[in-house]
C-alpha cells in the first residue's frame, strides 16, 4: 500500500525470563514492542513471568539439545541473564555447571542459530572484592584470589561470552552492582523481609554500590541498540554501607535495623559475610555516557521494592 511503512518487530531470546532480572527485561521489551521467546526451566515458578506476553519456552542453558529446540533462527538479540547466585559453597558444582558451561552453551547456539546481537548479563563480581578502590571497566580482577566461587564463575561466564566474538558472534556486556527493586525473591527482598521481621542481628562492616532494576532492564535493551561490540558496561550509582542500608530498610517498614559487626551473624553464609565485610566502589559513567544509564537514589530504589513486596503480600500492609 502506498505510504505505508513496514517497521519490523524485533525479536529477543531471554535466559533466566523467570528470574528477577529476567522478568524485569521481559516487561521492558513488551513494552517497547519486541516479540520476545522467554526461557525457564521446566521447575520454574511462573508466577510472575506468566503476567507478560512473552512466548514461553522450556529449556535449560546446562543442556544444548533443549536450547537448539527453543532459540529461534535470527534473533536480533540474545538476552544472556540466566545465572546462579548462591553464596553457599556447598552449591559450587552447580554453580559451576550453571554460570560457566551454561553460557558457553548459549554462546554455541547463539551462533549456531545465527542470532544478530548475544547481551550477556555479568556482575560488578567479575571485578572480585576491591576493598576501597573505585573500579571502572579497565580494572584488573582479583576474583582468583578471593575464596567466593559466584566471583569466579561470572569473570569466568563473562570470559566465555566474549569468546563469541572469535565467532563473528556480536557480544556486549553489562555489569551491574547490586540490582534491586520489583520481583526480587532472592537477595534483597528476603533482607528486607529478615529486618521487618527483626530477624537479622548484624551485617558486615563493608558496603557496595546499588542500581535499580528497571534502569538495569533498559540498559540491556541500550547495550543492544549501542553498546560497543566486545565491551563491558558497568551498572551502579548509588552508594552505601551495608548497615546504612538496614537503617533505610528498618524506616521503610519498621522491624529492627542490623548493626555493622566483624561477627558473622549466624544466618549468614561465610561467603555472603565476607562480601558485606569489605567496600565496593563503582564507577558506572561508561554505561552513563554510552547507554544513557540513569543512576536512582537508594532509597528510592528500596522504597520501590517495599511497595511491590506488600502489594503482592510479601510484608505486611502497615
Amino acid at each position: 500500500m502506498v505510504g505505508e511503512i513496514n517497521v519490523a518487530v524485533k525479536t529477543a531470546f531471554v535466559t533466566g525470563a523467570s528470574g528477577f532480572i529476567g522478568v524485569n527485561l521481559v516487561d521492558q521489551l513488551i513494552r517497547a514492542g519486541w516479540r520476545v521467546t522467554a526461557l525457564h526451566r521446566e521447575s520454574s515458578n511462573l508466577a510472575y513471568l506468566s503476567r507478560f506476553s512473552a512466548e514461553r519456552v522450556i529449556g535449560d542453558i546446562t543442556d544444548p539439545a533443549s536450547l537448539d529446540a527453543a532459540m529461534p533462527e535470527g534473533t536480533d538479540a540474545v538476552f544472556h541473564v540466566a545465572g546462579n547466585v548462591s553464596f553457599d559453597a556447598a552449591g559450587d558444582p552447580a554453580q559451576n555447571d550453571d554460570n560457566i558451561i551454561g553460557t558457553r552453551n548459549m554462546v554455541a547456539c547463539a551462533i549456531s542459530k545465527k542470532s544478530l546481537r548475544f547481551i550477556h548479563t555479568s556482575s560488578g563480581a567479575s571485578w572480585g572484592l576491591q576493598d576501597n578502590i573505585e573500579i571502572n571497566e579497565n580494572s584488573h580482577s582479583n576474583v582468583y584470589d578471593i575464596p567466593i566461587n559466584y566471583f569466579r564463575t561470572k569473570k569466568l561466564a563473562e570470559d566465555e561470552a566474549l569468546k563469541g566474538l572469535e565467532h563473528d558472534l556480536d557480544v556486549v556486556v553489562v555489569n551491574p552492582a547490586n540490582v534491586v527493586g520489583p520481583y526480587d525473591g532472592i537477595v534483597w527482598g528476603p533482607f528486607v523481609q529478615a529486618v521487618a521481621a527483626a530477624k537479622l542481628d548484624t551485617v558486615g562492616t563493608g558496603g557496595a554500590a546499588f542500581c535499580h532494576v528497571e534502569e538495569v532492564a533498559r540498559a540491556h535493551i541500550a547495550a543492544f541498540e549501542k553498546g560497543r561490540r566486545g565491551e563491558k558496561y558497568l551498572l551502579a550509582g548509588a552508594q552505601a554501607s551495608f548497615a546504612e542500608v538496614g537503617a533505610m530498610v528498618a524506616r521503610l517498614v519498621g522491624g529492627r535495623a542490623p548493626e555493622g559487626s566483624s561477627l558473622r551473624d549466624p544466618g549468614m553464609t561465610p561467603e555472603m559475610f565476607n562480601l558485606m565485610s569489605l567496600n565496593q566502589l563503582i564507577d558506572c559513567s561508561k554505561a552513563i555516557k554510552e547507554l544513557d544509564f540513569k543512576p536512582v537514589a537508594l532509597r528510592d530504589m528500596f522504597a520501590d521494592l517495599v511497595t511491590w513486596m506488600r502489594a503482592e503480600g510479601l510484608l505486611d500492609s502497615a
